[in-house]
Protein backbone atom coordinates (compact mmCIF):
# COMPACT_ATOMS: atom_id res chain seq x y z
CA UNK A 1 0.00 0.00 0.00
CA UNK A 2 1.54 3.60 -0.71
CA UNK A 3 1.28 6.22 1.50
CA UNK A 4 0.74 9.20 -0.31
CA UNK A 5 2.07 13.08 -0.63
CA UNK A 6 -0.33 15.21 1.87
CA UNK A 7 0.17 19.15 2.11
CA UNK A 8 -0.22 19.77 5.67
CA UNK A 9 -1.87 23.41 5.07
CA UNK A 10 -5.43 23.23 6.98
CA UNK A 11 -5.98 19.54 6.07
CA UNK A 12 -9.23 20.17 8.69
CA UNK A 13 -10.57 22.81 6.13
CA UNK A 14 -10.57 20.34 3.06
CA UNK A 15 -11.77 17.07 5.43
CA UNK A 16 -14.65 18.38 6.30
CA UNK A 17 -15.64 20.92 3.66
CA UNK A 18 -15.83 23.59 6.32
CA UNK A 19 -17.73 26.70 4.89
CA UNK A 20 -16.35 30.56 5.25
CA UNK A 21 -18.35 31.30 8.13
CA UNK A 22 -16.57 27.63 10.26
CA UNK A 23 -13.12 29.02 8.87
CA UNK A 24 -10.61 30.78 11.49
CA UNK A 25 -7.52 30.63 11.45
CA UNK A 26 -5.12 31.51 15.24
CA UNK A 27 -2.31 29.44 16.94
CA UNK A 28 -2.46 28.10 20.50
CA UNK A 29 0.93 28.44 22.28
CA UNK A 30 2.29 25.25 23.74
CA UNK A 31 2.08 26.65 27.35
CA UNK A 32 -2.04 27.32 26.61
CA UNK A 33 -2.26 23.79 26.15
CA UNK A 34 0.40 22.53 28.69
CA UNK A 35 -1.54 24.63 31.44
CA UNK A 36 -4.40 22.82 32.58
CA UNK A 37 -2.34 19.93 33.27
CA UNK A 38 0.49 21.45 35.47
CA UNK A 39 -0.68 21.35 38.67
CA UNK A 40 -2.24 17.87 38.82
CA UNK A 41 -0.30 15.80 35.84
CA UNK A 42 2.91 17.79 35.31
CA UNK A 43 4.57 14.93 33.05
CA UNK A 44 1.74 15.24 30.63
CA UNK A 45 2.38 19.42 30.43
CA UNK A 46 6.16 18.85 29.94
CA UNK A 47 5.21 16.37 27.32
CA UNK A 48 3.16 19.08 25.45
CA UNK A 49 5.97 21.27 25.34
CA UNK A 50 7.97 18.35 24.45
CA UNK A 51 6.23 16.73 21.58
CA UNK A 52 4.54 19.81 20.07
CA UNK A 53 5.95 22.28 17.47
CA UNK A 54 2.94 24.08 16.77
CA UNK A 55 -0.81 23.85 17.24
CA UNK A 56 -3.48 26.09 15.66
CA UNK A 57 -7.33 26.24 15.38
CA UNK A 58 -8.68 26.48 11.82
CA UNK A 59 -12.53 26.15 12.13
CA UNK A 60 -15.04 25.98 14.72
CA UNK A 61 -18.06 24.50 13.86
CA UNK A 62 -21.21 26.40 15.38
CA UNK A 63 -25.02 26.03 15.08
CA UNK A 64 -24.90 29.52 13.30
CA UNK A 65 -22.84 28.89 11.11
CA UNK A 66 -22.97 25.16 9.99
CA UNK A 67 -26.77 25.30 10.53
CA UNK A 68 -27.39 22.54 12.57
CA UNK A 69 -28.31 22.77 16.63
CA UNK A 70 -26.78 22.56 19.53
CA UNK A 71 -27.51 19.89 21.91
CA UNK A 72 -27.10 19.45 25.91
CA UNK A 73 -27.98 16.96 28.53
CA UNK A 74 -26.01 16.35 31.77
CA UNK A 75 -22.96 14.66 30.15
CA UNK A 76 -22.25 17.35 27.64
CA UNK A 77 -23.13 20.45 26.21
CA UNK A 78 -22.14 20.74 22.28
CA UNK A 79 -22.82 24.21 21.07
CA UNK A 80 -19.23 24.17 19.48
CA UNK A 81 -16.68 21.96 17.97
CA UNK A 82 -13.56 23.21 17.67
CA UNK A 83 -11.05 22.05 14.95
CA UNK A 84 -7.45 22.13 15.61
CA UNK A 85 -4.04 21.12 13.54
CA UNK A 86 -1.43 20.04 15.73
CA UNK A 87 2.32 19.21 14.55
CA UNK A 88 4.72 16.88 16.20
CA UNK A 89 8.17 17.02 16.14
CA UNK A 90 10.72 14.75 14.72
CA UNK A 91 11.36 11.76 16.57
CA UNK A 92 7.67 12.02 18.46
CA UNK A 93 6.83 8.13 19.63
CA UNK A 94 3.69 6.63 18.51
CA UNK A 95 3.20 6.41 22.00
CA UNK A 96 3.44 10.00 22.66
CA UNK A 97 1.76 10.94 19.67
CA UNK A 98 -1.09 8.81 21.04
CA UNK A 99 -0.68 10.39 24.47
CA UNK A 100 -0.68 14.10 22.92
CA UNK A 101 -3.84 13.50 20.91
CA UNK A 102 -5.64 12.10 24.16
CA UNK A 103 -4.26 14.93 26.56
CA UNK A 104 -5.88 17.51 23.80
CA UNK A 105 -9.10 15.85 24.21
CA UNK A 106 -9.37 16.13 28.04
CA UNK A 107 -8.38 19.75 27.84
CA UNK A 108 -11.52 20.52 26.55
CA UNK A 109 -14.95 20.36 28.01
CA UNK A 110 -16.63 19.47 24.10
CA UNK A 111 -15.72 16.98 21.62
CA UNK A 112 -12.74 17.96 19.45
CA UNK A 113 -11.70 17.73 15.43
CA UNK A 114 -8.01 17.22 15.99
CA UNK A 115 -5.59 16.98 13.05
CA UNK A 116 -1.93 15.35 13.76
CA UNK A 117 0.65 16.34 11.34
CA UNK A 118 3.35 13.49 11.94
CA UNK A 119 7.13 13.65 11.29
CA UNK A 120 6.94 11.27 8.61
CA UNK A 121 4.75 13.88 6.31
CA UNK A 122 1.52 11.69 7.06
CA UNK A 123 -1.47 13.39 9.16
CA UNK A 124 -3.32 11.70 11.45
CA UNK A 125 -7.66 12.29 12.29
CA UNK A 126 -8.52 11.82 15.77
CA UNK A 127 -11.76 11.87 17.38
CA UNK A 128 -13.11 11.09 20.99
CA UNK A 129 -16.48 10.00 22.18
CA UNK A 130 -16.25 12.04 25.64
CA UNK A 131 -18.19 13.62 28.38
CA UNK A 132 -17.47 16.03 30.58
CA UNK A 133 -15.67 15.46 34.29
CA UNK A 134 -17.30 14.51 37.00
CA UNK A 135 -14.57 14.42 39.44
CA UNK A 136 -13.65 18.43 37.98
CA UNK A 137 -15.87 21.17 39.63
CA UNK A 138 -15.06 23.72 36.90
CA UNK A 139 -16.40 21.55 34.40
CA UNK A 140 -13.60 22.56 31.73
CA UNK A 141 -12.19 19.08 31.12
CA UNK A 142 -13.55 15.56 29.74
CA UNK A 143 -13.11 11.88 29.88
CA UNK A 144 -12.57 9.84 26.89
CA UNK A 145 -15.15 7.16 26.56
CA UNK A 146 -14.01 6.10 23.46
CA UNK A 147 -10.96 7.29 20.62
CA UNK A 148 -10.34 6.62 17.42
CA UNK A 149 -6.91 7.74 15.28
CA UNK A 150 -7.25 7.09 11.33
CA UNK A 151 -4.21 7.99 8.87
CA UNK A 152 -6.34 11.06 6.45
CA UNK A 153 -4.76 9.42 3.75
CA UNK A 154 -7.14 6.18 3.68
CA UNK A 155 -10.51 8.04 4.20
CA UNK A 156 -12.40 8.48 1.50
CA UNK A 157 -12.12 12.24 -0.10
CA UNK A 158 -15.43 13.70 0.69
CA UNK A 159 -16.82 10.64 3.02
CA UNK A 160 -16.41 13.56 6.66
CA UNK A 161 -18.07 16.78 4.70
CA UNK A 162 -20.00 18.16 6.95
CA UNK A 163 -23.52 18.63 4.17
CA UNK A 164 -23.26 14.77 4.27
CA UNK A 165 -23.44 13.87 7.91
CA UNK A 166 -26.39 13.44 10.19
CA UNK A 167 -27.60 17.16 10.90
CA UNK A 168 -30.00 16.25 14.21
CA UNK A 169 -28.05 18.38 16.19
CA UNK A 170 -23.85 18.86 16.99
CA UNK A 171 -23.46 15.52 19.28
CA UNK A 172 -25.42 13.49 16.51
CA UNK A 173 -23.33 15.45 13.95
CA UNK A 174 -20.15 14.55 15.82
CA UNK A 175 -20.93 10.72 15.99
CA UNK A 176 -21.35 10.48 12.72
CA UNK A 177 -18.22 11.95 12.22
CA UNK A 178 -16.77 9.67 14.15
CA UNK A 179 -18.93 6.69 12.46
CA UNK A 180 -17.89 7.09 9.06
CA UNK A 181 -13.63 8.13 10.13
CA UNK A 182 -13.65 4.84 11.96
CA UNK A 183 -14.60 2.70 8.97
CA UNK A 184 -12.21 5.13 6.37
CA UNK A 185 -15.42 6.50 4.97
CA UNK A 186 -17.17 3.05 4.48
CA UNK A 187 -19.11 2.29 6.95
CA UNK A 188 -21.08 -1.29 6.87
CA UNK A 189 -24.43 0.81 7.09
CA UNK A 190 -26.15 3.19 8.66
CA UNK A 191 -27.11 1.27 11.79
CA UNK A 192 -23.18 1.31 13.01
CA UNK A 193 -22.78 3.27 15.79
CA UNK A 194 -19.59 5.41 16.49
CA UNK A 195 -18.64 3.60 19.89
CA UNK A 196 -18.98 0.42 17.84
CA UNK A 197 -17.28 1.05 14.93
CA UNK A 198 -14.22 2.22 17.00
CA UNK A 199 -14.74 -1.09 18.96
CA UNK A 200 -14.40 -2.93 15.51
CA UNK A 201 -11.46 -0.53 14.27
CA UNK A 202 -9.61 -1.33 17.46
CA UNK A 203 -10.15 -5.53 17.45
CA UNK A 204 -9.06 -5.55 13.41
CA UNK A 205 -5.68 -3.81 14.27
CA UNK A 206 -5.14 -5.63 16.91
CA UNK A 207 -5.91 -9.16 14.82
CA UNK A 208 -3.99 -7.44 12.15
CA UNK A 209 -0.57 -6.91 13.87
CA UNK A 210 -1.26 -10.68 15.31
CA UNK A 211 -1.00 -12.06 12.17
CA UNK A 212 1.52 -10.24 11.28
CA UNK A 213 3.75 -11.75 14.20
CA UNK A 214 2.07 -15.02 13.89
CA UNK A 215 3.51 -14.99 9.80
CA UNK A 216 6.83 -13.83 10.78
CA UNK A 217 6.57 -16.83 13.13
CA UNK A 218 6.23 -19.35 10.96
CA UNK A 219 9.22 -18.07 8.59
CA UNK A 220 11.40 -18.29 10.87
CA UNK A 221 10.69 -21.79 13.27
CA UNK A 222 11.81 -24.84 11.76
CA UNK A 223 9.93 -27.29 14.11
CA UNK A 224 7.11 -28.76 11.22
CA UNK A 225 4.82 -29.46 14.16
CA UNK A 226 5.07 -26.00 15.33
CA UNK A 227 4.50 -24.50 11.89
CA UNK A 228 1.46 -26.62 11.35
CA UNK A 229 0.04 -25.01 14.79
CA UNK A 230 1.02 -21.16 13.53
CA UNK A 231 -0.42 -21.66 10.22
CA UNK A 232 -3.63 -23.00 11.94
CA UNK A 233 -3.65 -20.25 14.16
CA UNK A 234 -2.90 -17.66 11.58
CA UNK A 235 -6.10 -19.15 9.38
CA UNK A 236 -8.02 -18.38 12.42
CA UNK A 237 -6.94 -15.04 12.82
CA UNK A 238 -7.38 -14.28 9.05
CA UNK A 239 -11.20 -15.56 9.45
CA UNK A 240 -11.65 -13.31 12.35
CA UNK A 241 -10.30 -10.25 10.03
CA UNK A 242 -12.82 -10.71 7.53
CA UNK A 243 -15.74 -11.48 10.21
CA UNK A 244 -14.73 -8.16 11.63
CA UNK A 245 -14.26 -6.09 8.18
CA UNK A 246 -17.62 -7.16 7.64
CA UNK A 247 -18.86 -5.88 9.98
CA UNK A 248 -16.91 -2.38 9.62
CA UNK A 249 -17.14 -1.64 6.46
CA UNK A 250 -19.94 -1.69 3.28
CA UNK A 251 -19.24 -5.04 1.23
CA UNK A 252 -17.81 -3.17 -1.88
CA UNK A 253 -15.02 -1.72 -0.18
CA UNK A 254 -11.65 -2.93 -0.69
CA UNK A 255 -9.90 -2.24 2.55
CA UNK A 256 -5.71 -2.29 2.11
CA UNK A 257 -6.48 -1.86 -1.84
CA UNK A 258 -3.39 0.15 -3.09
Amino acid sequence: MTVPDIPHDHDGVRLLGLPDGARQQYRITKKMLAAQFEEQAPGDARLFIKALASAQVVGILRPETIQVPKYEDTERAVVDVPVLEVVLVDKTSAADCIRVTELVHRSMAKPVVLLVHMADGTTVLSLALSHVSRTDPTRSTSVIDAHVMVPTWQIEQGALYLDQLDRTDMWALYRDLVRIAAADGHPASVALQAADAIALRRRLTDSETQLARVVRSVKQTKNQQRRIELNMRARALRTQIEGVRGALYSPNYNHGAS
